[in-house]
């Protein structure tokens, strides 16, 4: 076969395989929807309200298996990391925190950042020797944690974490508040003010009064006021609590106050729902309103930044599956 005769054959060759081949199977195919789907700048899950007991009793064991399940369930996702806004534990006890870490080291794949809930502080019913002080150095210890209050930068995304620092001392008085010090509320402003704008995400295991999950009147943080003053005259702020176990796809669980979005987590261990109803195992709060707790349900907030919105969405870990809820926040 002369030279002319073998560049003919090759490109009728070259044009049937232009005929026969589909796009997708095409050496130069457009890139696959998937591949065309856009990706976060940075993505994380959010959960609230563990309540890991190391006792190994059929009543204690929900908390640590669900929290398990839960971090399984994002690791699916690929989560940047995943911050767990206070009441890892039951009782605070160094055993039962040292569990809740070691279920995390196990389990979530990504790092991990938790604040301190009011749960965390309990030891001091169980331990005449613990304290407040020895409650905190007992979770900065386990958790590697520089501070109580701290904050980090991850892919654009400016991340605040905040906790309660007295709680057996002012238990009498506050019941299961939050409560910050001067100290606390300096640094948050300090941080506030001293940050480029950037989409900020703030964590405190209590709710601030008058947004989310309210529904005793001793939950909320005792400095509300000032730190919502604080964080109203910031844009872009996404503010998380949990504490209630309020379920988080109630109404409830997600309004704008002075600018700032505020979020329940409802929670990992067993959210509750809030009805006027007197259902069966429902407690009284109030006149005419009850609690009615789920403890087959598992549930976390899951978060998306992208330039442009953020999206944040509710993740059923018991069904593994997403709730039809899903918020976005336009940042531009």
């Amino acid at each position: 076969m002369n030279r002319s005769i073998q560049i003919t054959f090759a490109v009728v060759v070259a044009l049937l395989l232009c005929c026969v081949l589909t796009p997708a199977q095409s050496f130069y195919a457009s890139p696959s929807r998937a591949e065309r789907v856009e990706k976060p700048l940075a993505s994380f899950g959010v959960l609230s309200d563990v309540h890991v007991v190391s006792d190994w009793q059929p009543a204690h064991l929900n908390g640590a298996l669900k929290f398990a399940n839960a971090l399984r369930d994002l690791r699916t996702y690929h989560p940047d990391f995943i911050v767990v806004n206070g009441d890892l534990t039951t009782n605070g006890s160094p055993e039962d925190l040292s569990l809740a870490r070691e279920i995390a080291n196990d389990h979530a794949g990504c790092p991990l950042y938790p604040t301190m809930g009011n749960h965390d502080y309990y030891h001091s019913w169980d331990n005449p020797s613990w304290s407040d002080a020895r409650a905190q150095a007992q979770f900065l210890r386990t958790f590697s944690l520089p501070n109580l209050y701290y904050d980090k930068w991850v892919h654009g995304a400016h991340l605040i974490f905040l906790s309660s620092e007295q709680y057996f001392r002012q238990q009498k008085e506050r019941g299961e508040a939050a409560w910050l010090s001067n100290q606390q509320l300096h640094w948050f402003a300090n941080t506030l003010r001293s940050a480029p704008a950037a989409p900020t995400f703030v964590f405190l295991h209590q709710p601030l009064d008058g947004t989310v999950g309210k529904s005793d009147p001793d939950v909320s943080a005792v400095q509300s006021v000032e730190l919502l003053d604080l964080a109203s005259h910031y844009p872009h702020i996404v503010w998380f609590s949990g504490h209630s176990h309020i379920d988080a796809e109630a109404p409830s669980e997600a309004v704008v106050k002075r600018g700032v979005h505020f979020y329940g987590l409802g929670s990992v261990y067993e959210p509750i729902e809030l009805t006027a109803d007197p259902t069966p195992g429902s407690e009284k709060r109030g006149e005419g309103l009850y609690l009615h707790p789920h403890p087959e349900r598992s549930e976390s907030r899951f978060v998306e930044l992208y330039p442009d919105r953020i999206v944040i969405k509710t993740r059923l870990h018991h069904l593994a599956t997403w709730s039809d809820q899903v918020e976005t926040i336009p940042l531009r």
